[in-house]
């Protein structure tokens, strides 16, 4: 029951952002829309921002899931960008808050986590120093938070996919290039 109640006010969230600005969003109204009290919510979540973190990483999650590796790199991008452009309403509506900065973060974290495992899985049977694969991952997520948000503010007008076609130009092999220069 503990993750169906989480998932219950994720999923009533997600309903609210469709139309609400998150720091328009209270906690009885996601309750409400649950059927649950305001206690409940707060026996799972501290506070909203709690629970938008948590419905962002449950999805990203599953997004990313068995696309970590180089020659997938560019379907778990395209899948983090066709999930925004899906939710446009729902990460427009966070983006035009006082939560920016949390999914900035967020979406910063994923990547970069998604990234760092791309470039480890490249670094297998090469001796490169943990603080290298860390650099490469950081510079990568940079460029790609840039390229998503440069996307959000121009009202997802580009099409995902030749952003991630693009991309894909742009840095075919760089991640094998870059760990050959770090290797001891």
């Amino acid at each position: 029951m503990h993750i169906n109640t989480k998932e219950h006010l994720s999923n009533a969230l997600i309903r609210e952002l469709q139309q609400t600005p998150v720091d328009k969003i209270t906690i009885q109204t996601i309750a409400d829309d649950c059927g649950l009290t305001r206690q409940t919510f707060y026996n799972h979540f501290a506070d909203i921002y709690e629970l938008v973190e948590w419905t962002a990483k449950r999805a990203t999650a599953r997004l990313l899931a068995n696309v970590a590796d180089y020659d997938n790199w560019q379907q778990g991008f395209l899948n983090v960008m066709l999930t925004i452009q899906k939710n446009q309403y729902l990460v427009i509506n966070t983006y035009q808050s006082a939560y920016r900065d949390v999914l900035e973060k967020y979406i910063y974290q994923v990547l970069d986590q998604y990234i760092i495992a791309v470039v480890e899985r490249q670094a297998q049977g090469l001796n490169v120093a943990q603080e290298h694969k860390d650099f490469i991952a950081h510079f990568y997520s940079l460029a790609f938070i840039a390229l998503i948000f440069d996307w959000l503010k121009s009202g997802l007008k580009a099409d995902p996919k030749d952003i991630v076609e693009q991309t894909g130009v742009l840095i075919q092999g760089d991640f094998q290039k870059a760990l050959q220069r770090y290797t001891k």
